[in-house]
């Protein structure tokens, strides 16, 4: 009787200490702005400069200790604008977005490394609009990183990306002549892996 319920014991041990153990991490992000100036002549100037940032991490272990997963990312979306018009207007408009996601889990299976996915994504829009004499710039940049770590008894997976996109604009009137102009850029650019 002894004997059967240490073997039975033993069992329930090795089983409880063999058991999976599931681990998913999911995160992402969305920053986006809409930064606009205007100035109207006689001798006027208007600026503005937005910052936007996010950062974020995830750590887990599976309760026996055999996996551990880490993931972060971070984003920054940076805009700035500034016009000044000597007669007449000059506008500036940009809109800018930027987003990142990414998932990853490890099903707890012997030998398994587990899924990895990450996408990073940027859409920058910007435009100088003059009627006048002055000048005008404006500056748009995205940039983000995303690191996936998965580590287990039987190896390890790491993922790591990053996306870096900028634009910049420019319109001047020396004083010639009138500034009759429409200056416009446009960048979408991703990446993603799996």
């Amino acid at each position: 009787m002894v004997k059967g319920f240490a073997v039975s014991a033993l069992l329930v041990l090795l089983l409880s200490s063999a058991s999976l153990a599931f681990i998913t991490q999911d995160q992402g992000f969305l920053v986006g702005n809409v930064n606009n100036v205007l100035a109207v002549g006689p001798d006027s100037g208007a600026s503005n400069t937005n910052a936007l940032t996010v950062a974020q991490e995830q750590l887990a272990t599976d309760r026996c200790g055999h996996v551990t997963a880490f993931q972060g990312e971070a984003g920054s979306l940076v805009q700035s604008a500034g016009a000044l018009a000597i007669c007449g207007t000059l506008g500036i408009d940009q809109d800018g977005w930027g987003l990142g996601g990414q998932t990853q889990g490890q099903d707890g299976s012997c030998g398994d490394l587990g899924d990895q996915n990450q996408v990073l994504d940027a859409d920058l829009g910007q435009a100088i609009i003059g009627n006048g004499l002055g000048s005008a710039l404006a500056l748009q940049n995205f940039t983000g990183f995303q690191t996936q770590l998965t580590f287990t008894m039987f190896g390890a997976s790491v993922n790591t990306q990053g996306v870096g996109v900028a634009l910049m604009d420019a319109a001047i009137g020396d004083g010639t002549g009138p500034l009759n102009t429409v200056v416009s850029a446009g960048a979408d650019f991703g990446v993603g892996q799996f």
